[in-house]
C-alpha cells in the first residue's frame, strides 16, 4: 500500500511516500506554499497514493491547517482515506521527549517510549518546563523551534519519513492537536 505522508507542523515541512516501512520518496520544503508543487511532483513521479497521512502536531497553527486542507483536497480528488499521526513521532529515535514553544509563556511537552506516545502532549508553563530541564536532559530531547531561555538548543524538526514508520500510531482523525484556543486579537471599535 502506497502512503503519502505530509508533515508541516514546524517552519520546515517534509513529505514522503512509503510502501509499508520502505520510504520510496521524500522531500523537504520551507514554506507551506511550496507544498502544492511538491505534491504535484511526487504524484507524477511516484503515482497516486492509496492513503494519505498528515502530521497533526502539535505545532504551527497555520502549517497544520495547510497540511490538513491539502490532504482533504487530495483525498477527494484521488478517492483515498486520510489518517492523522502526531508529529512528535517524526524522529528516528525510539525513546525521547519533544518540546515546542506554545507562546504566551507556555510550551508543549511530549514523551515517547518505543516509538509511541506515553500520553497526549501536555501544555505546561515556561517556568515548569525550566524546572524539568535537568531531568529531561538525562534523555534525548528534541526542540521543534527556539524555546525561550534555551536559545542555544539545537532545533530538530519532525520528518515525514519517520512518521511513515509509525503505522501503529496512525489515527482515523486528522484534526490537529490544538492544546489551547487560538489567540485572536479583536478589532477595536471604530467611532
Amino acid at each position: 500500500m502506497k502512503t503519502l505522508i505530509l508533515e508541516n507542523s514546524t517552519i520546515h515541512g517534509s513529505l514522503a511516500v512509503a510502501d509499508g516501512d520502505s520510504v520510496l520518496w521524500n522531500a523537504e520544503f520551507s514554506k507551506a506554499g511550496e507544498l502544492a508543487s511538491i505534491v504535484k511532483r511526487v504524484i507524477s513521479e511516484a503515482g497516486s497514493p492509496n492513503e494519505i497521512v498528515v502530521g497533526i502536531g502539535p505545532g504551527s497553527y497555520t502549517g497544520l491547517r495547510v497540511a490538513a486542507a491539502t490532504a482533504i483536497g487530495l483525498s477527494l480528488a484521488l478517492r483515498c482515506p486520510i489518517l492523522g499521526c502526531p508529529s512528535v513521532l517524526g524522529y528516528d529515535e525510539s525513546c525521547y521527549a519533544v518540546v515546542g514553544d506554545a507562546r504566551r509563556g507556555s510550551v508543549f511537552l511530549a514523551h515517547i517510549e518505543q516509538h509511541a506516545l506515553l500520553a497526549e502532549p501536555e501544555l505546561i508553563s515556561l517556568e515548569q518546563f525550566h524546572e524539568l530541564v535537568p531531568k529531561l536532559r538525562a534523555q534525548k530531547l528534541f526542540a521543534i523551534g527556539k524555546i525561550p531561555g534555551c536559545e542555544d538548543w539545537e532545533v530538530t524538526v519532525p520528518r515525514a519519513e519517520h512518521l511513515a514508520r509509525r503505522r501503529s500510531e496512525f489515527r482515523t482523525s486528522f484534526e490537529p492537536l490544538y492544546l489551547k484556543e487560538p489567540h485572536i486579537t479583536m478589532r477595536s471599535e471604530i467611532r
